[in-house]
C-alpha cells in the first residue's frame, strides 16, 4: 500500500467506522513507496512551527497533526512542539496562562522519557542529518507570549524548563505587542522590548509570526539575533492590505530577511483576485518568487501542523505529503540544494545562530 492509498484507506475508515477508527488509522505507522523515500533522500528537513500530538488539547481533531512516527516516516531531522501560550484567554479553559502552557509543554517531556524525542536546548542538540532511526529533535515552543503573564522572570522559568522559541503574539494583542489581526497598531511595548532583549541573552528564538506591522518593525530594530517568521505566506505583489490579515507584505519580508533571518511559509489556501494559492504547484512557484526576491536562504517550512488550518492547499494532507511538495519545487526549478534549505537547512541554521 502506498502513501496515497493509505490516505485514501484512512478517509474510508473515518467515514465508515467514525472519528476513533480513523484516530486509530492516522497513527499507523506506514512506510512510504520507494519513490517518495528517494524524493526525500539526503533533504535535511526540519518543521519551524507545528502542534505535534494537539499540545494545546483542543477538541477538533485535525488530520494534519504530526507525531513522532510520522516525522521518522520522513526523516525529519526536528520540529517545533509548540504549546499555545493564551489557550485561558480564548479557550475558555480555567487556570492561568503560564500554568496551562507549562501542562501542554509537560507533554514533551514525556515524550522525551518515553525516548520517542530528543530535546534540543543547545546548538549541540541539533541534528545536522536526518534518518528514521533516530528519534526526531523537539524545540519545546510557546505561540503566545501572553503566557508570561508580563513578567520577565517567566520568560527565565520557560528557559529553565526547556522552550527555545517563543511566538510573541498569537491570537490578540498582549502585554507584548500588537497582534496581525488587530485593528490597532503600534511599536513594542516596554515590557516587550525586555522581552526581545532577554530573548537574545539567553539564546532564544524570537517568533514574529503574528506581530502587526509596526510590533514586527520594532522587533527588528531591538533583536540583536535573526528573527523567524514561522507560518505564513506572502500577499501578492504590490498588494497593500485594506484590512488587518494573517499573510505578509513583501515590504515586511523584507524587514525579517535583514536582521538575517527567515520567513517559513505554510500549506494555507487561498485565492484573492486572480492570484491564486490552491495547489502545490502554486505553493512551490511562490517559493521560486521567494528566492528571486529575497534569497533562497530567507525562507524556510512551517507547516502549522496540527493547527487547524481552514483550507490547505490540494495535495497537503500532513508532513507525509511532503515528497509531493518535493516534486512540485523541482518541477518549478528549484535544485536539490534550494530544496534542502529550504525545507530545513535554514530554520536549523538560524536554530543554531540563536542558541549558541
Amino acid at each position: 500500500m502506498n502513501r496515497r492509498e493509505f490516505l485514501g484507506f484512512c478517509l474510508a475508515s473515518g467515514l465508515s467506522i467514525g472519528f476513533g477508527g480513523l484516530l486509530a488509522c492516522k497513527r499507523t505507522n506506514v512506510a512510504l513507496a520507494p519513490a517518495d523515500q528517494a524524493r526525500l533522500s539526503g533533504l535535511l528537513i526540519a518543521d519551524a512551527h507545528a502542534h505535534p500530538y494537539r499540545l494545546h488539547g483542543t477538541k477538533n481533531y485535525d488530520r494534519s497533526t504530526p507525531d513522532a512516527e510520522m516525522m521518522q516516516q520522513v526523516g525529519m531531522a526536528a520540529s517545533s512542539f509548540s504549546a499555545v501560550g493564551d489557550m485561558v484567554k480564548y479557550g475558555g479553559r480555567s487556570g492561568s496562562p503560564h500554568g496551562d502552557t507549562l501542562g501542554q509543554l509537560k507533554k514533551v517531556k514525556r515524550l522525551e522519557e518515553k525516548k520517542k524525542v530528543k530535546l534540543v536546548l543547545r546548538a549541540a542538540d541539533i541534528p545536522s542529518t536526518a534518518g528514521s532511526d533516530a528519534p526526531p529533535g523537539a524545540i519545546m515552543a510557546i505561540e503566545g507570549g501572553d503566557a508570561l503573564e508580563g513578567r520577565i522572570e517567566n520568560l527565565k522559568r520557560f528557559y529553565e524548563y526547556g522552550v527555545r522559541m517563543i511566538t510573541v503574539l498569537h491570537d490578540h494583542d498582549n502585554e507584548i505587542g500588537f497582534n496581525q489581526r488587530s485593528w490597532s497598531d503600534g511599536p513594542l511595548t516596554p515590557f516587550g522590548v525586555k522581552v526581545v532583549e532577554k530573548m537574545n541573552a539567553l539564546g532564544m528564538v524570537v517568533d514574529v509570526t503574528h506581530s502587526r506591522n509596526k510590533t514586527l518593525k520594532s522587533i527588528v530594530e531591538v533583536t540583536s539575533a535573526p528573527v523567524v517568521d514561522s507560518h505564513t505566506n506572502p500577499l501578492p505583489f504590490g498588494h497593500e492590505p485594506s484590512r488587518p490579515t494573517r499573510l505578509r507584505t513583501w515590504s515586511e519580508m523584507e524587514m525579517v530577511a535583514k536582521t538575517g533571518g527567515i520567513v517559513c511559509t505554510w500549506p494555507l489556501a487561498y485565492s484573492r483576485g486572480s492570484y491564486p494559492r490552491t495547489t502545490l504547484k502554486d505553493w512551490a512557484e511562490e517559493i521560486v518568487r521567494i528566492k528571486y526576491n529575497l534569497g533562497i536562504e530567507h525562507c524556510g517550512l512551517g507547516t502549522d501542523g496540527g493547527g487547524n488550518l481552514p483550507e490547505k492547499v490540494k495535495g497537503w494532507e500532513s508532513i507525509l505529503s511532503l515528497p509531493d511538495l518535493v516534486a512540485a519545487m523541482g518541477e518549478a526549478g528549484l535544485s536539490r540544494s534550494d530544496i534542502s534549505a529550504y525545507l530545513g537547512g535554514n530554520f536549523l541554521r538560524i536554530l543554531s545562530q540563536c542558541l549558541s
